[in-house]
């Protein structure tokens, strides 16, 4: 099969991506509106691009609005709204035994809801920014904005991280333990995966 990007609909190319890039880190975003409401809510087009600085990007799809005209246009989502009005966010590591948690919160509940409380988690403040980190991960990254580039249907939100809370249990011979940690990936449709077959290949030397 072969498929020209350009002849294809943007429903089916996503299908396409979400089911082909796998499996892919849940980054849970929590973020604060400038009028104080928390929000909490995963993305799964997510990862680390640098160390030096140290800079995560996720991947935000716009939402359809209906104007009062009746006509049909792209505007933030919460998260995204949240994030670019106030500059800050802290991206929280799923862990299996808050999958479904992580699930509760991906409903699209109104701005002025906090998925905090409908999913049962705990904010904790966090050292920098204002942004709570979810209290029940093992894994927070408080993050500033660095920079946000529009992608037609999405935006690709770049943060720079400013501090990072680690359980003190899961850290381990100077690294993250993964098999402690438990994280959860995002494979296509309404399908997960979890972490349970580690194998290691030492770099090979020129």
């Amino acid at each position: 099969m072969f498929v020209e990007c350009e002849q294809a609909s943007t429903r089916d190319l996503y299908r396409m991506l979400i089911s082909s890039v796998v499996p892919r880190p849940i980054a849970w975003v929590s973020s604060q509106s400038s009028k104080g409401v928390l929000n909490l809510a995963p993305f799964s087009f997510f990862n680390a691009f640098s160390a030096d600085p140290p800079i995560i990007g996720i991947g935000i799809g716009l939402k359809e609005h209906q104007t009062v005209e009746g006509k049909s246009e792209l505007v933030p989502k919460d998260s995204l709204k949240n994030i670019l009005d106030t500059g800050e966010f802290v991206v929280n590591i799923v862990s299996l035994e808050l999958a479904d948690k992580m699930n509760q919160s991906s409903a699209e509940y109104a701005p002025n809801i906090s998925e905090f409380e409908k999913a049962g988690l705990t904010p904790c403040p966090a050292k920098i920014v204002k942004p709570p980190l979810v209290s029940e991960a093992k894994i927070s990254m408080e993050c500033r904005l660095h920079q946000d580039i529009p992608l037609g249907g999405s935006v690709l939100v770049l943060g720079r991280i400013v501090g990072i809370h680690i359980h003190d249990d899961i850290w381990k011979n100077n690294a993250v333990d993964v098999r402690l940690l438990q994280p959860i990936g995002r494979l296509g449709g309404i399908s997960y995966c979890k972490v349970e077959s580690i194998f290691e290949m030492p770099r090979p030397t020129v």
